[in-house]
């Protein structure tokens, strides 16, 4: 099921309820899980690790550098695929990163507490998120919501929350990369795992 949100003056969010049938969303777990995975912050330094910066666990799926080759999204094309069949747009060709990411249970961390909110390519002078789109596939059902905000800067101090999602297995969420978000580490579940695929406009 399709589900269109309206999201600030100009963009529109696209969630998509059982985006993979449950066989391809375990097919796609499986994968996930057999994956390489590196420890990683948020700030990429592990001695400033916290509640805000975290430290999880990373692939850059089909980087030689995280342990993967161009044979490791192969598990994962269906996702973009399916993305094609339902928007009736062109995805493939626009793949400018796929990224894996594992956050560990942190029963220490707050009730409705969210990482530091981030945009995942934007402009150095302008802190604007650069033209693109996101896919966010949720790889298994977990506690651990992603946040978003209506503040548009990265630098932005001051945040507002706009809308606040479930992490289930199978749905997906499209959005513009210049929506502010935020992950959320899980405190009941043993763990949070999603597929991150960033597209150039």
């Amino acid at each position: 099921m399709l589900k269109k949100i309206m999201y600030q003056k100009d963009n529109i969010m696209h969630l998509f309820e059982n985006f993979m049938t449950p066989d391809e969303a375990d097919k796609i777990e499986t994968a996930m899980l057999a994956l390489p995975w590196y420890f990683n912050t948020i700030e990429g330094n592990l001695s400033n690790a916290s509640q805000d910066t975290p430290v999880y666990f990373v692939n850059l799926i089909g980087c030689e550098s995280h342990g993967t080759t161009s044979d490791d999204i192969k598990p994962f094309v269906p996702l973009i695929l399916k993305l094609e069949k339902i928007t009736g747009r062109s995805f493939k060709e626009r793949i400018s990163r796929v990224k894996a990411n594992l956050y560990t249970k942190r029963p220490d961390f707050p009730e409705n507490f969210h990482h530091k909110p981030h945009l995942d390519f934007y402009n150095e002078e302008t802190k604007l998120g650069d033209e693109g789109e996101v896919l966010l596939y949720y790889g298994n059902t977990s506690d651990g919501d992603t946040y978003f905000f209506n503040e548009k800067r990265i630098d932005t101090k001051t945040l507002t929350i706009t809308d606040q999602f479930p992490h289930i297995k199978g749905n997906g969420l499209l959005f513009d990369n210049t929506i502010l978000h935020a992950s959320s580490s899980p405190r009941i579940s043993e763990y949070r795992m999603n597929i991150n695929f960033v597209f150039r406009k």
